[in-house]
């Protein structure tokens, strides 16, 4: 199964400095607060954010009604009354190290908005955190001006010759980073820019995530165009530019890189694309947050195969896909119910894994290892652990007091298997 199967998260902005709190758990956002305002540029950036919409959820939510709103509240409130001698590693982080120089970091994550900015590089990068859930710092090294500034990080995909690729989804700079495997201190450096928008790649705008094709190739979904497009693999000559469904290069089109079209290109086409995954046998899965499905693609063709689940199973804001180590068993985070579904592929019925008396607050990103899927409650700010054997919970949350909401968390593949 491709390296790019399991993952998934959600994104973060700090708190200005009158804000700052010594609670965070989080050393490097702490440390972020030693830089100084600059009001003429908040209002700009203020401004520019109004000019975009998040590439995650709405920080508003139905929770469809004030006894499941009462459970969930009476649930956390629960976890968080857990034994405090308990380790670490089963429910809440540990206090942050002062040190900016990450080590042992078995756990990568981006958060939702502005994104957490590394006091190291002065930009905004992936957070660290060790097997316990402690925070490490940030773990990219400095992208060279000239490529821009990196704001609202998403999707994250280790590839198989150990480097890894960065979603840096702002509208008026979205990219797509490569960097290479972890040097002695933990951080990533920078390899280079694997694609960015522009006039000859018109629909890689707000990407959301990635996943790798069976032939390498690397598979984006979009938010704004609400398509899923497609790259040449990085070690090819034709990498970073947009493919055909054929792999053919196909640069400067209005539809470059195409592969899933939206619902405004076709009628079966994506109307709120989120989360997508490929299968052992090279079928792409994509989530539609709009329609409350999970439809399958031929990427050889481009053609929809079938709804693979959707409201009829009780889905209706798929976010992120998880397909697990067995290769057959898929995971899928419902925003809106607070849930965690679960169907044997190929054509298995989706059924609640994880139900809404977990206590998880608008579900996000999935992940798993040794044993145990982590899930991201992301109006919480929290990640949550459950047993997979059987669902259950760990008493208290694996991380909490997130600075912002949780948008992809994966495992760093230099540390941790799945």
């Amino acid at each position: 199964m491709p390296i790019a199967s399991p993952i998934s998260l959600h994104g973060l902005r700090l708190s200005r400095i009158a804000k700052c709190s010594v609670a965070l758990a989080l050393a490097i956002a702490a440390t972020s607060c030693d830089i100084p305002d600059d009001p003429a540029q908040d209002a700009a950036m203020q401004t520019e954010k109004k000019e975009h919409h998040h590439h995650g959820e709405s920080h508003e939510q139905d929770d469809g009604s004030s006894a499941a709103k009462h459970t969930h509240e009476s649930n956390k409130a629960d976890r968080d009354r857990g034994d405090a001698g308990e380790s670490s590693t089963h429910h809440s982080a540990k206090p942050a190290s002062t040190s900016t120089t990450p080590s042992g970091v078995q756990w990568y994550m981006t958060l939702h908005d502005a994104g957490a900015r590394d006091p190291v590089t002065g930009q905004e990068s992936v957070l660290g955190f060790g097997a316990d859930g402690a925070s490490a710092g940030g773990v990219l090294a400095k992208v060279p001006d000239a490529e821009g500034e990196l704001q609202d990080l998403r999707g994250m995909l280790p590839l198989a010759d150990g480097t890894l690729l960065v979603i840096s989804a702002w509208k008026h700079n979205t990219q797509i980073l490569q960097f290479g495997a972890p040097a002695s201190d933990a951080r990533r450096p920078f390899v280079g820019v694997f694609a960015r928008t522009g006039d000859d790649n018109p629909l890689l705008v707000h990407p959301y995530a990635m996943a790798v094709a069976p032939d390498g190739s690397i598979l984006v979904s979009n938010q704004d165009s609400n398509t899923v497009t497609r790259y040449g693999a990085p070690s090819s000559p034709s990498a970073g530019k947009p493919l055909t469904s054929s792999g053919a290069v196909d640069v400067g089109t209005k539809s470059a890189g195409l592969v899933v079209p939206s619902h405004e290109m076709n009628k079966h086409g994506v109307k709120e694309v989120r989360g997508i995954a490929v299968t052992p046998d090279g079928t792409l899965l994509v989530a539609d947050r709009g329609k409350g499905e999970v439809t399958t693609w031929n990427l050889a063709t481009g053609e929809r195969l079938r709804v693979l689940a959707s409201k009829n199973d009780g889905i209706e804001t798929p976010i992120q896909l998880l397909i697990a180590p067995d290769e057959s068993t898929l995971y899928i985070s419902d925003n809106k119910r607070n849930e965690v579904f679960r169907l044997q592929l190929p054509d298995g019925k989706a059924s609640v894994f994880i139900g809404e008396d977990a206590g998880i607050d608008a579900t996000s990103s999935l992940a798993i290892h040794d044993g145990y899927l982590y899930v991201g409650s992301r109006k919480a700010r929290e990640i949550l652990r459950f047993r997979l054997s059987d669902g259950v919970a760990d008493e208290k949350p694996f991380i909490t007091n997130l600075p912002d909401n949780p948008e992809f968390f994966i495992a760093n593949p230099a540390e941790a298997k799945p």
